[in-house]
Order: C-alpha cells, then structure tokens, then sequence
C-alpha cells in the first residue's frame, strides 16, 4: 500500500519548487504580440499610402475626362456648323464615351473613399492600442525592477543583519569580559583596604643591612664624588 504521507510530500516539494523557481521576466512576456501589432500598423499605414497614391491618380484621370466633355460638345457643335454632320456624330459618341468612363473613375474613387477611411479607422485603432500596450508595458517594467530591486536590497541587508547579530555578540562578551576584569580589581582593592592582602614597600637602599654593607655604601657614595668632579671638569 503506498504511503499517503510519501505522496503528499512529493506534492509539498513540487509546489515548493513551483513558488521558488524563478518567475517569468514581464518585461519580455508580450514583446512578440506587441512587435507583431507594429508589424501589422506598418502594412496597414503602407497601405493607406498606396490607396493615396492610387486616389491622387484616379482623380486626375477624372479631372481630365471630366474636362474633355465640354470640349467634344464644342467640336461637335463646330462640326455641325461646318455641316460635317458625320464628324459632329464621332464627336459627340466620343463625348458619350468619356461620359461612362467618368463614371467608372468616379465609382472607382467612391470605393477607394471608402477603403481609405476603412484602413484610416484601422491605423488609429491600431495605434490606440499600441499606445496603450506600451503604457501598460512600461508600467508593469518599472513595477517589476522596482520589486527586483526591493529583492536585492532585502538580500543585501539580510547579510548586513547577520553580520551585526555577529558583531553585537562580540561586543556583549567583550563588555562580560569588561566587567569581570573590573570586579576582580574591586575584588582585589577591597582586601588591600581591609588589609588582607599586603603590597610590598619600596627597597631603601641606604638603610637595610640584609641589602648593603656599609663599606659598599661608602664605595658607592666615593663613586658619586668622583662622577661629578668628572662631569664639573669636563664643564
């Protein structure tokens, strides 16, 4: 039979190793949807600038037909008066012709309006939204490297800690061994004061007979003489 404490304390060590393992970077997390949304503006903003061009061209196309029809009326009506009844005719289905190709430019330009707009709607979604991911971005960044850097600093001064409890118990046995040395010398002064414990008194050289003899005082006082009759001639 398996043991259930066995099985749950090798889920307490995964979940453990779980919570401890490093976490996942922010600040790299979303980088490939946000580089694939400016992907996506570029192409978009490249394609309003080919339907520009595209409408810039339709409209001159459409100004000049549309400049053409009261042109080819006039040299209709001059053909009819020079009673060139058959050049008059050519002229005006010329004129009927670039009636229906002014059309079609005009609908052509009609749809493109409408899909330049369509885009123009897109880039300014498309920019919103990235405007308001790279806020976000921005914002999740510096939380994440203001809490790095709390981190590291909790680090630093769990070492710092340590190294004071360190010293601070240095400290306390120097300041016990501060106060022992200071009551043995009470100890010590109470018993001279009490007389319990006697301090040798200075040697008296010129008196003492277990020290000196008198005639080895004398030579020593002869000495002396001499030292300083040799010092007062030197002088």
């Amino acid at each position: 039979m398996a043991n259930p404490f066995g099985r749950l304390g090798k889920r307490v060590k995964k979940g453990m190793e779980v919570l401890l393992s490093p976490a996942e970077d922010p600040r790299q997390t979303h980088v490939s949807t946000f580089e694939r949304q400016r992907g996506l503006l570029v192409k978009v903003q490249t394609a309003l600038q080919e339907v520009a061009t595209a409408k810039s061209r339709l409209e001159a196309k459409a100004a000049e037909t549309r400049a053409k029809l009261p042109q080819l009326e006039e040299l209709a009506v001059q053909a009819l008066r020079e009673e060139h009844e058959d050049l008059a005719r050519l002229r005006l289905q010329r004129r009927q012709l670039a009636g229906i190709e002014l059309q079609g430019l005009e609908k052509q330009l009609l749809e493109i309006e409408r899909e330049e707009h369509r885009l123009s709607l897109t880039e300014q979604r498309l920019s919103s939204q990235l405007a308001a991911f790279y806020t976000r971005q921005e914002l999740i960044a510096a939380r994440y490297s203001a809490a790095e850097a709390q981190v590291h600093i909790g680090e630093a001064l769990s070492g710092v800690s340590t190294e004071l409890a360190e010293l601070s118990q240095a400290m306390a046995q120097a300041e016990r061994k501060s106060v022992q040395m200071q009551a043995r010398a009470a100890a010590i002064d109470r018993l001279v004061d009490e007389g319990l414990l006697e301090i040798p008194a200075a040697v008296d050289l010129a008196v003492g007979d277990d020290f000196l003899a008198e005639g080895e005082i004398v030579d020593v006082e002869e000495q002396l003489t001499a030292l300083k009759a040799e010092i007062k001639g030197k002088a």
